[in-house]
């Protein structure tokens, strides 16, 4: 059992002095966004969301880990009063000068039922700056449809083999148009198996196969679906297509799908059909930020007697949303191919 206790931390002070901030940090703090100041703090600070918390809390200022981890992802800034002065109270405990953050908040988002992407949304190539192939693909096809749509549902069903290896992904999505002339959307898949075989997309539903590019090195896909008729603006259209994706090698080690999202989309649904006869030992849904990093604790997730399970996103992005696996020891050998 840990002792509670309240008033001051006398422990809050980052070891850290401010004038030795390191120069990611330091920038960050001068230029921002908030969130990635945030986190680079965070990061700093070598405190767990867990332990700020308790200073938080014992500063009179508490604020959950949940809300920690949608102010660093981007999700969510603090706006309110109570969540200005617990900011406050944040940066001394991340040991950072006192207005620091606060000062990169700017004025507060606007909120509405229509989410266009705003000005300083990234745009969908500088999700993938650090993977120059996908870079490369995404500038040869047309990406500005994208920010014209609002996402109100996803759905991922991930299909695993015997092996706990990932064989399809059927997607069924809502969105609507917030412009008039839309008339694609865009997907990219990176399976990362480095097979010959690219992945596979099949249109099934208000759409056709429009451009595919592939990089057959990293088993890349960059392809555009193009709606069955352009919407007009607050038009919906409802999509579905799978991605089949071939065999991986047998040394793959990862076993998980990710969603990277740039804009937000109301609800989103990550479910995954396991083999029944061939179960994992464990499976857990995660979330990152638009670099990959995570930044909450993983959650577990119960896989029923069918082998299904999942895992729902309300009101999420910028950022990713992932479940990972670990296969039974001992699962099926991989088919002999040739």
């Amino acid at each position: 059992m840990t002792a509670s206790r309240t008033g001051p931390d006398p422990t809050v002070r980052n070891p850290q002095h401010p004038d030795a901030l390191s120069a990611e940090l330091a920038q960050l703090l001068r230029t921002g966004p908030f969130e990635a100041a945030l986190r680079a703090a965070i990061r700093a600070s070598r405190l767990s969301l867990e332990r700020i918390q308790h200073r938080l809390r014992g500063r009179g200022t508490p604020v959950s880990i949940t809300a920690l981890s949608y102010w660093q992802s981007g999700r969510r800034r603090p706006e309110r009063p109570d969540s200005l002065l617990a900011l406050h109270e944040l940066e001394q405990v991340l040991g950072v000068p006192e207005g620091a953050l606060s000062a990169l908040l700017g004025p507060p988002r606007p909120r509405g039922r229509t989410r266009q992407a705003p000005p300083d949304t990234p745009p969908l190539s500088a999700l993938w700056a650090e993977n120059e192939s996908a870079a490369e693909l995404l500038t040869r096809i047309d990406t500005s449809h994208d920010s014209k749509l609002t996402r109100l549902s996803h759905h991922d069903v991930v299909h695993v083999d015997h092996r706990g290896e990932l064989r399809k992904i059927r997607t069924r999505m809502l969105v609507r148009a917030e412009g008039n002339g839309v008339d694609r959307w865009v997907i990219m898949f990176d399976g990362a198996s480095a097979l010959l075989n690219p992945p596979v997309v099949r249109p099934i539903r208000s759409c056709l196969l429009g451009q595919v590019l592939t990089d057959h090195a990293r088993d890349l896909v960059v392809g555009e679906l193009l709606f069955d008729r352009v919407l007009a603006r607050g038009e919906t259209v409802l999509l579905e297509f799978e991605i089949i994706d071939p065999p991986t090698g047998p040394n793959e080690t990862d076993h998980s799908f990710c969603r990277l999202f740039r804009l937000p989309v109301r609800q989103y649904v990550l479910e995954v059909q396991f083999d029944p006869a061939h179960p994992p030992t464990r499976a857990e849904s995660y979330v990152g930020d638009s670099t990959t990093q995570e930044v909450e604790p993983p959650k577990p997730l119960v896989v029923d007697r069918f082998g299904r399970t999942h895992a729902v996103a309300l009101d999420f992005g910028m950022g990713v949303f992932g479940v990972r696996w670990h296969p039974a020891e001992g699962a099926a050998p991989a088919a002999p191919t040739g």
